[in-house]
């Protein structure tokens, strides 16, 4: 077990990585605790929420997306090159609607690869 000042610690360095680091450090952590032995399996997954602009955020739908994990095989161990979630799509097997900071990433529920744009 950690205690808070360490865990505090470990928040300051993520928040000296870029969006694109940070996307691969949670990639390599996320999956860890999925729980695929229960009745309803279930996978921890990063998620961008957006709201129109302008509207009344207590009454508008937000619009969530997955983040899917760069395929960094396909960019020589980078990221893609955008340094923002600007890629969004949906998977092609599962369905799933997600963004990333590559065109090539991988579904984070059904590991596909998906084409964003």
């Amino acid at each position: 077990m950690t205690t808070d000042d360490e865990r505090e610690a470990l928040a300051r360095e993520l928040l000296r990585l870029s969006l694109p680091e940070l996307v691969d450090v949670l990639r390599r952590v996320l999956p860890a605790h999925a729980e695929q032995g229960s009745t309803m399996p279930s996978t921890l997954a990063l998620a961008e929420i957006s709201r129109p602009p302008g509207r009344d955020p207590s009454s508008a739908q937000p619009f969530i997306e997955a983040v899917a994990w760069p395929d960094r095989d396909h960019y020589d161990g980078g990221f893609g090159p955008a340094p923002a979630n600007d890629e969004q799509g949906n998977c092609p097997s599962c369905g799933l609607e997600v963004t990333s900071t590559a065109k090539r990433a991988f579904c984070p529920l059904c590991g596909t690869l998906c084409l964003l744009t």
